[in-house]
């Protein structure tokens, strides 16, 4: 008996059978009816069979390549459907630094740095001759030196206040400046000095101190209450209620009518080639109103006795909502809440790279350098840190390199990714000569009081009343990617979502509702039989 009951708990092969050939009648897949047909030849079946199998690799080697594009490739850049007039974006913000970083009449660099580069026992310079060629070594080119043991490693805020006297001012390095049409002798109210790693440079239409670092991080910027009207964040645009006269200020049609130009000048006899070789004139860079500038990384270059013309392109990235679900490294970029500062307000890459150069300064030498952002008790280095430092920059700029192309981010990596809303500014240039002297003479001025200076000129404007904008969006979104493997799954097998909900249900609810039935019937089939056996023979079962 409990051999019998064993096997009445067992699943009937044939019952397995008969559900099976009944799925395959039912199924909406292709090909799959005849594997279940009662009467077809064996060989049909096997050929059915194979099509099948070689209709579901192909399906499954496409759909992999689908899954490869959609995880690797999940962004793609497009243009905007419509322009961008030129009024909704800031004017760029424009920094100016002289190459004459000490003036001779002032602090003759030259005849300081070879006193203390040819000191002796016999002779040995003061430490306060050293202390300010040190100081003006800082911003020389990198192979000036001054291999002496009183060379500082640190120094502190006087080094600033020195370099801020002994270069030339804003007064020094501008004779006019226009702005709008507007002329203005005066440039003072929007040029504001800043500390770059140029030393003291000058910046127009900046974000103001307060408004780009935290805490009291800030090195040596000028402060200005221009930004009391800032109406602007660098992810949103102009406020809706923005006037048009607002800041960061805003150019209002293309030309350079609507743009600034400045007057440069200098005095030849100021210039001092040691420190920073045959080349006079000035540096400029161009950057968005939000961004620290950093003049060594990229600018331009205005030359005495030369007209320099910028027309500039606006360039802005903006991405789409539908990708704040994906991770910083698949979409490549930043979002404004996802990248915390310790110096900054505002992220910008150009921010994040300036930071990461700051801390990693700070870990290989024991200090920043003097245009870096900084804790109140971090120390300033000095000129005998500049070594240090220039390895810190070349070992950081490598081990980027390397991580980014070995494709490993990480904490001991910079990890700076772009914003998700970034703008920058393209810039094409020309040039001509710029003969102040024999302009003068025509209007017949006496030049006898600028007749010992050199002059050139600098003019920036939007080149076109409109720009078309870049827009980070997703290439596959889950919709395409589920579309895509539909499309497939549809073209090779006949297969749609139903068809999945139906091979759940043959096999879970169908099955057991068959095998329920099954099992009703052989119990009902087993009572008939029994009814019917005779009474003599009952006595033989009990």
């Amino acid at each position: 008996m409990k051999k019998n009951a064993k096997k009445a708990n067992l699943v009937p092969k044939g019952s397995v059978k008969h559900h099976f050939e009944d799925y395959c009648q039912s199924t909406s897949i292709h090909g799959i009816k005849y594997l279940g047909e009662k009467n077809r030849p064996l060989g049909e079946r096997l050929w059915w069979l194979l099509v099948f199998l070689v209709c579901l690799l192909g399906n499954a080697y496409l759909i992999a390549k689908v899954w490869k594009k959609w995880n690797e490739s999940p962004v793609i850049v497009s243009f905007a459907e419509t322009t961008t007039p030129v009024w909704q974006v800031p004017f760029p913000a424009i920094t100016i630094c002289s190459e004459q970083k000490s003036r001779a009449s002032i602090f003759n660099f030259t005849e300081a740095y070879y006193m203390v580069l040819n000191t002796s026992d016999d002779s040995a310079p003061d430490d306060d001759l050293v202390t300010k060629t040190g100081n003006v070594v800082l911003l020389c080119d990198d192979h000036v030196l001054v291999n002496t043991t009183k060379q500082k490693q640190f120094t502190d805020d006087s080094t600033i206040e020195f370099l801020k006297e002994v270069s030339p001012g804003l007064n020094d390095s501008l004779l006019v400046c226009k702005w709008k049409g507007e002329l203005r002798e005066d440039c003072s109210h929007i040029l504001k000095a800043v500390v770059t790693e140029e030393g003291m440079c000058f910046s127009f239409n900046m974000l103001s101190p307060q408004e780009l670092f935290r805490g009291n991080g800030i090195p040596y910027y000028e402060e200005h209450d221009r930004s009391a009207n800032n109406m602007w964040a660098l992810d949103g645009g102009y406020f809706e209620d923005a006037p048009l006269e607002t800041y960061p200020e805003r150019a209002l049609f293309p030309g350079s009518k609507a743009g600034i130009t400045f007057v440069f000048k200098a005095e030849p006899a100021d210039s001092d080639f040691l420190c920073r070789g045959p080349v006079e004139g000035f540096k400029v860079l161009l950057h968005n109103p939000a961004e620290i500038p950093t003049i060594g990384e990229r600018y331009l270059r205005v030359p005495l006795k030369q007209e320099v013309i910028v027309a500039v392109q606006p360039k802005i990235m903006t991405t789409s909502h539908g990708l704040r679900t994906y991770s910083p490294h698949g979409r490549q970029c930043y979002f404004f809440n996802e990248r915390y500062l310790q110096f900054f307000k505002i992220y910008t890459q150009q921010n994040c790279q300036l930071e990461c150069l700051t801390n990693y300064t700070l870990k290989e030498c024991g200090c920043v350098a003097i245009h870096m952002p900084r804790n109140p008790d971090t120390k300033i280095c000095g000129s005998g840190s500049k070594i240090c430092m220039q390895n810190a920059s070349a070992v950081l700029r490598l081990f980027e390199i390397k991580s980014s192309y070995e494709g490993e981010t990480g904490q001991k990596s910079c990890d700076c990714l772009p914003a998700c809303t970034s703008l920058q500014y393209d810039a094409e240039t020309s040039q001509a000569d710029f003969n102040a002297f024999a302009v003068l003479a025509a209007y017949k001025d006496n030049t006898s009081e600028v007749e010992m200076m050199q002059f050139a000129r600098l003019t920036v404007f939007f080149k076109d009343m409109q720009f078309t904008t870049s827009k980070r969006s997703e290439l596959f979104g889950l919709v395409d990617f589920m579309a895509n493997c539909g499309g497939l799954l549809g073209l090779f097998c006949g297969v749609s979502f139903l068809s999945l909900v139906e091979i759940i249900y043959y096999i879970t609810l169908r099955f057991w509702s068959n095998m329920k039935t099954l099992k009703q019937e052989e119990e009902q089939l087993a009572n008939s039989t029994e009814d019917h056996v005779p009474d003599k023979l009952k006595k033989f079962m009990d």
